[in-house]
C-alpha cells in the first residue's frame, strides 16, 4: 500500500503463497498507513512479526508509532540510521521540517534492532539478508528477501531498495547524511547482484536488470 506522505511504499511481504494465517514481515512505516495496512492484513489473514525500516527519514518512520500499537513486534533499522528516529525532521530540509512539524508533535523515539552489513534474519519464513548502502542516508539499507518454497512461477528472491533505487532514477543525497561518493559505490555494487524485482520506497516495482540497461543514474 502507499502511505499519502510522499507517496511511500508500504509493503508487507510472506513466504509461499501467503496463504490464509501466514506470517509476515512490514516494510517501512509511512505516517498514515497503519489503518489501510491492518484492514490489507485482517482480509489476508498475515500476522507480523517485525518491521523493516530502509532509512530512518521521517517519511518512512512517522507511522511506526500507530503501526507498533496495532502490531507490537520488533523494529529494525540501519545502525548508522538509528539516531534519526530521536528526531525524525531533524534529517530532511528546513522547509520540509517546519511543514512535519504537527506530525512530529509528541513524538517519542520507539525502539529498534540495530543492522549491520550482512547481517541475515530469519523471519516469517523468510531469509533476508541486509546491505547496508549508504548514500541517500548514512544508514540505508538493501534487503534481499529469499522465499525458500516460492509459489508457482514466483520470484524465490526480492530486493527491497528504500530509497536507493527506483524504476528510472535513484534517492537524492542533498539531505542532511546524504553524501553523493558513497552513493557512487552503491550503485556502482548493484551491478554484481542476482537479477530480481525490486521494491523500492516510492513509485513502481521493476527488475534490477532493467534499471541497469535503461536507467539513466546507473
Amino acid at each position: 500500500m502507499r502511505a499519502s506522505l510522499l507517496d511511500v511504499n508500504c509493503y508487507a511481504i510472506a513466504a509461499g503463497d501467503g496463504a490464509e494465517g501466514s506470517a509476515c514481515v512490514l516494510v517501512d512505516a509511512g505516517y498514515d498507513c497503519a489503518d489501510d495496512l491492518a484492514e490489507v492484513l485482517a482480509e489476508l489473514d498475515w500476522h507480523p512479526v517485525a518491521i523493516l525500516l530502509t532509512h530512518g527519514h521521517a517519511d518512512h518512520v512517522l507511522g511506526l508509532p500507530n503501526l507498533l500499537e496495532r502490531f507490537p513486534v520488533p523494529v529494525h533499522l540501519g545502525r548508522p540510521d538509528l539516531y534519526r528516529l530521536e528526531d525524525p525532521a531533524a534529517g530532511v530540509s528546513a522547509q520540509f521540517a517546519q511543514a512535519l512539524a504537527p506530525l512530529t508533535q509528541g513524538w517519542s523515539a520507539p525502539d529498534a534492532h540495530a543492522v549491520d552489513d550482512g547481517d541475515v534474519l530469519e523471519l516469517a519464513g523468510l531469509t533476508l539478508t541486509a546491505t547496508l548502502a549508504p548514500g541517500h542516508t548514512e544508514g540505508s539499507t538493501l534487503y534481499a528477501i529469499e522465499d525458500p518454497a516460492p509459489a508457482g512461477d514466483g520470484p524465490g528472491e526480492v530486493l527491497v531498495s528504500g530509497d536507493v533505487l527506483f524504476a528510472g532514477s535513484v534517492g537524492r543525497t542533498d539531505l542532511p547524511g546524504g553524501d553523493p561518493t558513497a552513493m557512487t559505490a552503491t550503485l556502482a555494487a548493484l551491478r554484481d547482484r542476482q537479477d530480481t524485482p525490486v521494491l523500492p520506497g516510492h513509485g513502481p516495482a521493476t527488475r534490477l536488470s532493467h534499471e541497469l540497461s535503461t536507467n539513466p543514474f546507473l
